[in-house]
């Protein structure tokens, strides 16, 4: 079940007040949850669900500060974006004009579907904001 709320916002520009939906935050499902849920849906231990957890997260950085991209299959895949300062010109640019580095996921086509209005697995309910 996906949690919303209501809010309103202004129209920029405008005096318009308007409402949009906003996710309403679930709890976080920790890694030790979700090794159990799978160990329990094959013959795999938690302990070993663990291990190929922790080591898939330690790949992941490391692609990713050797400027590769990763693709895991259905679930989607990682990349870094950068931030900067700009410039007048590009010889003026240094490294030091870099603010700061994010991590984009990008969900898989399936994924996408999978968590899209259209699809029949997504159900929604409306909560009260939190006052």
């Amino acid at each position: 079940m996906i949690k919303y709320n209501v809010i309103p916002f202004k129209k920029p520009g405008t005096e318009t007040i308007l409402y949009r939906a906003q996710i309403t935050p679930g709890v976080p499902i920790k890694v030790d949850a979700l090794a159990e849920e799978i160990s329990n849906e094959c013959t795999v231990t938690v302990h070993d669900v663990k291990a190929v957890l922790s080591a898939l997260d330690q790949h992941i950085t490391s692609a990713l500060l050797n400027g590769h991209s990763v693709r895991l299959g259905d679930l989607g895949s990682f990349h870094i974006t950068l931030r900067s300062n700009s410039t007048p010109t590009r010889d003026e640019f240094t490294v030091d004009n870099i603010t700061s580095i994010g991590i984009q996921f990008v969900g898989s086509r399936e994924m996408r579907y999978e968590l899209s209005p259209a699809s029949p697995r997504v159900n929604f309910q409306q909560t009260e904001p939190n006052a």
